[in-house]
């Protein structure tokens, strides 16, 4: 059976996504929901239906909703592509740029190796070196991937010689090393924690933040996020940190030879070049338009653009670097996303669907925290049977915007705490988050040590971001 799917896959995917689309399309006419509403709905369906299955890269999956919009009379071509002009785009290309140049110049592996030789080599300090090192790298780095797999080689550095030097696991390679487990799943948890506070970080978040301005036209600027989302993150980061250095007890209390090794790696980089002053010169004046922006009015695009030339013009990075980012594709796919939610929003549909929802779930008329309630539950918990972050955000948000429409509440009520759980709480399965499968690949993981550990987590982030959206965010103003 998988060897038929795997040779017939193009076929077998277009054809359930096309026969989602004809079923939607030819659904008995609904109360309340225009012709166009349903072609929108059977179009992200359709869309949807090629991410799952994959028939065809993602990006020209993402491309192909462009004509199919025009195909079934839904939009010209001009405002098919409006969807590709979201300025949340543009600022990932920005990041991309800021990203290659971060590698390049080696600037935030040097910062990595500086700040693990200042912590120390306990099994503790390590793992709040890690910590610190994903919080740091969330400035530099826009992506819970390349920010894993940045520190990954480091880690599994300590860890081989922690093994090879604790004599009982040595002996017994049937044992599985605790600290092993707990430095690994501290890696890729905290990456994620810390990813719900920096706009930048992680692609989900600017996902939001262009749905809520397709919807409501209200921009929420880097110092805008950084303010409702650091707080908290930051306060869930160390939470989960604590939380992994209880449940996940190291076999050693310090690991022999570790801060010689950290030592060695960041004396074998040698002097700070030319080449890094320049690029930390350049970050500090983005980080510093990004954090003046409601004060200047510039844009969070524009600083981040403005950065991505300054590394060109001082030779920083080239277009080939650029191009081994995977910045186009991401351009692509957030691109279709956003022009099939495009079309949810602009023909009622997205309403529909959610007055459909608060009516199923008796949720009409009832108070905003009953609202949040379901809303974080549901996002957190159906992350089981979705892969990827970016994915889900580009799936969910669109809903969860005119669900806040039903409930009387401005969008970023609803979006925003679901907005930050997604990426910022993706501890359940293995395959939640990308920078979960690069750890379990190290050998040193099970499946099930996700689900273990990150069930009791996930469900303490539900009720934290709670108290979050009903306490802090209010006195912010946020609703």
């Amino acid at each position: 059976m998988k060897s038929f799917y795997k040779k017939y896959k193009s076929f077998v995917g277009f054809a359930i996504a096309f026969l989602i689309f004809w079923v939607i399309l030819n659904l008995p006419a609904q109360e309340g929901l225009t012709v166009n509403g349903q072609k929108s709905i059977a179009l992200m369906a359709w869309l949807l239906t090629l991410y799952a299955t994959e028939p065809i890269p993602l990006p020209i999956a993402s491309l192909m909703a462009v004509p199919m919009a025009v195909f079934i009379g839904l939009a010209n071509i001009s405002k098919a592509l409006n969807g590709f002009a979201s300025s949340a785009l543009f600022m990932l290309v920005g990041a991309f740029v800021m990203a290659a140049a971060m590698e390049k110049s080696r600037v935030a592996e040097r910062c990595t190796y500086w700040l693990l030789s200042k912590i120390g080599c306990t099994a503790t300090r390590i793992t709040l070196g890690v910590t610190l090192a994903n919080v740091l790298l969330a400035f530099m780095v826009p992506s819970t991937t390349a920010r894993t797999a940045l520190l990954m080689p480091m880690c599994m550095g300590i860890i081989n010689l922690a093994v090879k030097q604790n004599q009982e696991l040595a002996e017994n390679n049937g044992k599985r090393s605790m600290f092993a487990v707990g430095l690994l799943l501290v890696l890729t948890f905290t990456n994620s924690t810390i990813s719900a506070g920096i706009l930048t970080s992680s692609l989900p978040n600017p996902v939001t933040v262009g749905f809520i301005y397709q919807a409501t036209g209200k921009v929420i600027s880097y110092a805008d996020w950084f303010v409702y989302g650091f707080p908290p993150a930051i306060i869930m980061t160390f939470f989960t940190w604590w939380y992994l250095g209880k449940v996940c007890k190291s076999e050693i209390s310090e690991i022999p030879g570790g801060i010689e090794y950290i030592r060695e790696n960041l004396a074998a980089m040698g002097k700070m070049k030319s080449i890094e002053y320049k690029t930390i010169t350049i970050f500090v004046i983005v980080g510093l338009l990004w954090a003046t922006g409601n004060m200047t009015n510039i844009d969070t695009t524009v600083s981040c653009l403005v950065g991505a030339g300054l590394f060109y013009v001082f030779n920083i990075v080239t277009w080939q670097d650029f191009n081994k980012t995977s910045a186009f594709q991401i351009l692509l796919i957030m691109g279709g996303g956003f022009a099939a939610a495009e079309f949810i929003f602009s023909t009622g549909a997205a309403k529909w669907m959610a007055i459909s929802i608060f009516t199923k779930l008796g949720l009409v008329g009832k108070p905003i925290t009953t609202v949040l309630i379901v809303v974080m539950i549901f996002v957190q918990y159906i992350r089981v049977f979705m892969q990827g972050t970016t994915k889900m955000a580009t799936i969910m948000t669109p809903i969860l915007i005119a669900m806040a429409g039903v409930a009387g509440v401005p969008a970023a009520a609803i979006a925003l705490p679901a907005g930050m759980l997604i990426p910022g709480c993706a501890f359940i399965m293995f395959y939640s988050t990308n920078s979960n499968v690069v750890v379990y690949g190290s050998g040193y993981l099970n499946m099930w040590d996700f689900p273990k550990y990150g069930l009791p987590l996930a469900t303490i982030a539900i009720v934290f971001y709670l108290v979050v959206a009903l306490t802090y965010w209010k006195w912010l103003g946020l609703y």
